[in-house]
């Protein structure tokens, strides 16, 4: 062979090599980067009660109660259902009984509404801002237990009874029955410092509460309503968006995140299920008990030690309760395994096939969008499913912020492309 033709025969192997070497390589790059699990924009709500009028108007309520509230009946009742996934979880659920619900809708002759991405964020807002309710009145505090709370842990020394107070703190009595939780909480943050400086000045500990002391007590709080006073307010969710807000304003974020986003010297507030779990009275406890460490960490960091009036406390706890609804993370790479194994017989990215085109389909570039159109489209991909002898496809819980994940990156990768 000649040595020129070998030379030129070695440089183009060497080329190919490289070729390929850089191919593998890009496929490699983009493999790692869409197994990275990636931040999905779900906007928090600024009135998450909104929703309770689309409940009705589409027809919801005909079929579902809300906490025993409603006409409800056919289907389960969405207030006693724990749910403890993300916002997509929630659509994700709305799609595995899409069948279903379609079925019994026929048969009481209620005709399926359609849903824009907004109301569909306004339904899911709702459901997700009734955990709040919920947990206020699921276990209702025992007022008789409250009065021994009371007593227990020293509330009495400096807020008896106004024949026989001698003390500092005010007659409680007052208050009676005008308590919300929400109210409570703030007045007992707002007031920690005074009060831990007149139980120093008695020489008394500072009571911690544990389990259901802080309920409770708020009950013992909330009976005796005076004829003529105002109902309590129970249901107060306060707005997710504005607490965010004041999350931060508030230099609450200096020494909590939010999923790890923030500061550490206190518990990430972010852990899926902290807030949620907890009545709004727990919360109180919890943050009374640490009122004393809580106050030590803003003067070591010359932080102003924060306040709250108005609706403020009823915004930053909405948000606490709402933070997992705007926090939701899905993997690309996963997203397109579930895309094959259950999407893939009818729909395609970029070619023709039953179903649209999801790349150039409209509405599915946010993930509240794509839950809308899911549900939507339901009845026409129940009936191509049912045509082809295909099982409805079910959604476990993280597949479908997983598909949305990769149905988004797709799309903005088709968007980039010349």
């Amino acid at each position: 062979m000649d040595v020129k033709f070998r030379r030129w025969l070695w440089v183009a192997v060497f080329l190919v090599a490289v070729f390929s070497i850089s191919v593998t390589a890009r496929v490699s790059t983009a493999r790692a980067q869409s197994a990275k699990p990636v931040t999905l924009t779900v906007d928090l709500p600024d009135r998450p009660a909104v929703g309770a009028t689309l409940f009705e108007e589409k027809s919801c309520a005909r079929c579902h109660s809300i906490g025993g509230e409603g006409k409800g009946g056919v289907g389960p009742d969405l207030g006693r259902i724990v749910f403890f996934g993300d916002v997509l979880d929630l659509g994700g659920s709305f799609w595995n009984h899409a069948p279903v619900m379609r079925q019994k809708m026929a048969a009481l002759k209620i005709m399926s509404p359609t849903l824009t991405a907004d109301q569909t964020a306004n339904l899911i807002a709702y459901l997700t801002a009734f955990r709040y309710y919920d947990t206020q009145v699921r276990e209702a505090g025992n007022p008789a237990l409250g009065s021994m709370v009371f007593v227990k842990k020293g509330c009495a020394a400096c807020h008896a009874p106004e024949p026989e107070r001698k003390a500092e703190g005010p007659d409680l009595k007052k208050y009676r029955g005008r308590y919300a939780p929400i109210v409570f909480t703030q007045a007992l943050w707002n007031h920690s410092p005074a009060m831990t400086k007149a139980m120093q000045g008695k020489g008394m500990p500072q009571p911690a509460f544990t389990g259901r002391e802080m309920t409770d007590l708020a009950a013992y709080l909330q009976v005796g309503l005076a004829p003529g006073a105002p109902d309590p307010v129970v249901f107060e969710p306060g707005s997710p968006k504005r607490g965010r807000e004041l999350f931060v304003s508030k230099a609450c974020v200096t020494c909590h995140a939010i999923a790890g986003q923030g500061g550490t010297g206190g518990p990430d507030l972010g852990t899926r299920g902290r807030a949620m779990a907890r009545s709004v009275p727990e919360i109180a406890g919890v943050m009374w008990n640490h009122s004393q460490q809580m106050t030590a960490e803003f003067a070591r960091r010359d932080i102003a030690r924060p306040t709250f009036s108005g609706q403020e406390m009823a915004d930053v706890i909405a948000y606490l309760y709402f933070v997992n609804y705007a926090n939701v993370r899905g993997t690309p790479f996963r997203g397109g395994q579930i895309f094959s194994a259950k999407c893939a017989a009818c729909h395609t990215l970029g070619n023709s096939a039953i179903g649209p085109d999801l790349l150039t389909a409209k509405d599915l570039d946010q993930p509240i969008g794509i839950i809308a159109s899911m549900w939507n489209h339901a009845a026409a991909m129940e009936s191509q499913s049912s045509r082809r002898g295909r099982a409805w496809p079910r959604l476990e819980r993280g597949e479908t912020a997983d598909l949305a994940a990769y149905l988004i990156s797709r799309r903005a990768e088709a968007t980039k492309q010349p």
